[in-house]
């Protein structure tokens, strides 16, 4: 064990003190350096720069990992759960939205205060997600899935209060992206004493955790408190991943990769893990950021928790193959109808909504006073005829996906392909440099398409069971966010195009918009009865299709086309999320008949009314300013997809 651990720790810290030098040379020349580092009285800025702010950021680096890693080992331990760490779980995101609400509250706020608030979310976070964990017998997968999806409600709540606060919370977002640069010792030194009061206790618990992890019986029958020690273990962790937000912003992954670095190099028992992961949650900090310093020198400085982000969604991917395939999906009650009433009736029942919806935004003035209904709707409609087109082509798009993958939790967002189509947008936008519709809408198609087959590649060995293929949807969107906040952080002046893009905003849509949109719709709608009879047999598996006549991988990849078309033009609307095309079908399933067809018409209008509510709602809100409709439907749809999982599944 001994000669691998070196040889890994050797692996990461040579290049991350390299990485360092090197960012630190574009300051200071080496020559200069030890003496720089050693003498805080020097009249050089870049010597002073170096002392005050460049080692306080080495030590922070290493104090931020070693934390982020210890409490990763902790919870992957307790939870049993190869997968859990503070970002998985929701934690880290949960922590950063309790700070971003209470610097509103109080802007004057203390550090102390802030760590606080910070504790608070992270502790509110671990509750919520082992409150819907608890009803599925706290089965990993549902507890990452719960962790991942509050980690993204509470990110995009945070967008919110910043379009609202902007000028109150730019600092804080730029702080929460994970950024370690620092302008004195102050945060090294914090870490430096939590780190001293945690650690002894942790280690306290160490034995007792060891036994309680074999086997809880055996650790009863010797008389341990193992649910105490667990609790105890668990706040102890939370508090160490908290801390950390609260000095340096969400630094994701880092508590997922170093325990599982550890155990390859041979660290198989707890304590060993316990050991041996904070010394290279350190090293992979250290790398990362002195990674991001030699960048920095060529592009505007990214974030170290971006950073992480990129290599930890690699690392989620790869290690999917650990995740149980067995997990229960959604309740019955959520996918099965109960209903009597014909299915023609509530395709009419839902397209008269969608109309009543329409009409009604398209004509109040609620906020406007008197001006001219002619006026009014001819600023309206384009807007209202791409929100409207947007949201039935996400929920077309995911009925087609949950009858494919025969997965009730399916959905363009839930598997990562609204984020591929939208990387696709993006790399398009700055590889290209053209903003034609055409080309963007070819580019978001492929990007659909190709996370679509890496996902599927990576969960064959499961045999595409619910819980990985929605974690490697996950990943996959963790992936392509991290990309498109590299584009962001580039300073190219296309960015501003893509930051105002990706939050889902209508308002920009024009009159070609809202035509184009609606030929792509009215050619799915012609084209999908085509395939009624795929999508009634394929979820009864390859060998039912086959004994049908069927073939099942030319059938899927036909209709995954049509879906990632569908996604693709949705996403140029909307942006990459708003769970539409999960929420539209589940409601389609509650209340029509178990007819694949109509149900896909009757999530297709409901889509679309629910789209054009979430247009409104956000222009209505807090008029005269708005929420994009993506992120408005989002935050709506987040809480559905949790409540989804906390149903008994089948």
């Amino acid at each position: 064990m001994t000669k691998r651990l070196a040889f890994l720790l050797t692996l990461l810290t040579l290049p991350a003190v390299a990485f360092t030098l090197i960012g630190y040379s574009a300051h200071v020349p080496l020559s200069r350096m030890g003496a720089a580092l050693l003498d805080p009285d020097t009249a050089v800025f870049g010597e002073i720069y170096l002392h005050h702010s460049l080692l306080p950021r080495f030590f922070v680096a290493i104090l931020a990992g070693a934390a982020l890693a210890l409490s990763g080992a902790v919870f992957q331990q307790i939870l049993k759960n190869p997968l859990a760490e503070p970002s998985t779980l929701g934690l880290l995101s949960g922590a950063q939205l309790a700070i971003m609400i209470a610097v509103l509250v109080a802007p004057a706020l203390s550090m102390g205060l802030r760590e606080l608030a910070a504790i608070a979310g992270g502790f509110g976070t671990l509750g919520l997600v082992f409150l819907l964990a608890s009803r599925q017998g706290f089965s990993p997968v549902t507890m990452l899935l719960a962790g991942m999806i509050v980690s993204f409600f509470a990110g995009t709540a945070s967008v919110v209060l910043a379009l609202f606060n902007h000028e109150y919370l730019r600092s804080v977002f730029i702080w929460a992206s994970g950024s370690l640069i620092q302008n004195d010792f102050s945060n090294a030194q914090a870490l430096t004493l939590r780190l001293l009061f945690y650690v002894p206790l942790l280690l306290l618990l160490v034995r007792p955790l060891t036994i309680a992890g074999l086997d809880e019986a055996s650790g009863r029958s010797l008389g341990i408190p193992v649910r105490t020690l667990r609790l105890a273990a668990l706040s102890l962790a939370t508090l160490l991943a908290a801390t950390v937000v609260a000095r340096v912003g969400v630094i994701a992954f880092v508590g997922l990769a170093a325990p599982h670095l550890a155990r390859l190099a041979g660290a198989r028992t707890f304590p060993q893990r316990l050991i041996w992961s904070p010394v290279l949650g350190a090293s992979l900090l250290l790398l990362a950021d002195g990674s991001v310093m030699v960048l920095s020198r060529y592009i505007a400085e990214v974030p170290t928790g971006a950073a992480t982000a990129f290599f930890g969604a690699f690392m989620l991917l790869l290690l999917l193959k650990k995740v149980p395939a067995s997990v229960p999906s959604a309740s019955d009650r959520s996918t099965s109808s109960r209903s009597k009433v014909p299915a023609h009736f509530m395709l009419g029942v839902a397209v008269l909504l969608l109309l009543c919806v329409a009409l009604f935004s398209l004509t109040e003035h609620l906020f406007i006073g008197t001006l001219p209904l002619s006026e009014l709707m001819s600023g309206r409609w384009p807007r209202i005829l791409a929100s409207l087109c947007a949201g039935a082509m996400l929920a077309l798009a995911g009925s087609i996906m949950q009858s494919v993958t025969g997965n009730p939790l399916a959905s363009p967002e839930g598997l990562g392909v609204s984020s591929g189509a939208a990387l696709g947008i993006v790399g398009t936008m700055m590889l290209a440099g053209t903003f034609s519709p055409g080309a963007l809408l070819m580019g978001g198609i492929g990007g659909a398409l190709a996370s679509f087959a890496v996902m599927m590649v990576i969960t064959r060995n499961t045999a595409h069971a619910p819980g990985p293929v929605l974690l490697a949807g996950a990943a996959i969107g963790t992936f392509a966010a991290t990309l498109i906040a590299l584009v962001l952080a580039s300073g190219d002046p296309r960015a501003v195009y893509v930051l105002v893009w990706s939050m889902g905003p209508t308002y920009r849509a024009t009159a070609i918009t809202g035509i184009a949109a609606t030929g792509v719709l009215m050619l799915a709608l012609v084209v999908v009865p085509f395939f009624a009879r795929w999508l009634q047999i394929l979820p009864l598996g390859d060998q039912a299709a086959r004994g049908l006549g069927i073939v099942p991988w030319k059938a899927r990849v036909t209709l995954l086309s049509l879906a990632a078309t569908l996604t693709a033009a949705a996403t140029l609307i909307v942006g990459p999320l708003s769970f539409v095309g999960l929420i539209a079908p589940h409601i389609a399933a509650m209340t029509t008949p178990p007819k694949t067809l109509s149900r896909a018409f009757c999530a297709t209008a409901i889509g679309a009314a629910l789209m054009v509510s979430a247009d409104w709602l956000g222009r209505s809100i807090h008029f005269p300013y708005e929420i994009p409709a993506g992120v408005l439907a989002a935050l709506i749809g987040g809480p559905y997809f949790l409540w989804l999982l906390s149903r008994k599944g089948r």
